[in-house]
């Protein structure tokens, strides 16, 4: 005579082989609902990414201090509403490069070692029928200026600033949908 552990390990096999027995998790159907949903259209984040001679798409997330602009390569940017506040791994620049602002002096920091400090004016708002522009004039050894631009819908379209000690300029302009610049 059989013990009732085998009969019921038969029963239940034979169960289950022959699909009359339904397994079910509320933690398997809700990861079952991910793959179900349709893929995230990041395309309405993306940015033209240029820093030097290094040119790239990258996509905006919001992060915990701003928006944090990256993509596959490992670029990074983070930007604060007004200014880019760190980059790193940008194509063949594989530094992280920290910027600080403490009143009108903007510090470039590298591994916590600052290589330069300019110093910077406050944002001007310029604005005619389509566009807003925000500018800061910064000095050092050179005169220049960073922007940010607005669109009618107020949506930044395009920031360009200075974010090393050599007077490298980091542009991000937005793009359409297709990849196109606006």
């Amino acid at each position: 005579m059989k013990s009732v552990c085998e009969t019921g390990f038969v029963v239940l096999s034979l169960l289950f082989l022959s699909g009359c027995v339904v397994i079910q998790s509320s933690q398997l159907n809700n990861l079952m609902k991910i793959f179900d949903e349709p893929p995230l259209d990041i395309s309405a984040n993306s940015w033209f990414l240029r820093y030097s001679d290094y040119e790239s798409i990258v996509y905006a997330i919001d992060a915990q201090d701003g928006t944090l602009f990256s993509n596959s390569a490992g670029d990074y940017i983070l930007f604060d509403g007004w200014k880019i506040a760190e980059i790193g791994d940008i194509g063949n620049y594989k530094t992280a490069m920290k910027i600080r602002d403490s009143g009108l002096t903007r510090s470039f920091v590298r591994s916590n070692r600052i290589l330069a400090n300019h110093k910077c004016a406050p944002w001007i708002r310029e604005e005619n029928a389509r566009i807003t522009r925000f500018s800061q004039n910064c000095n050092d050894k050179m005169i220049y200026a960073n922007s940010i631009l607005v669109s009618e819908d107020g949506h930044i379209s395009l920031i360009r600033q200075i974010v090393d000690e050599r007077y490298t300029a980091l542009t991000l302009t937005k793009l359409k949908y297709g990849g196109q610049t606006k």
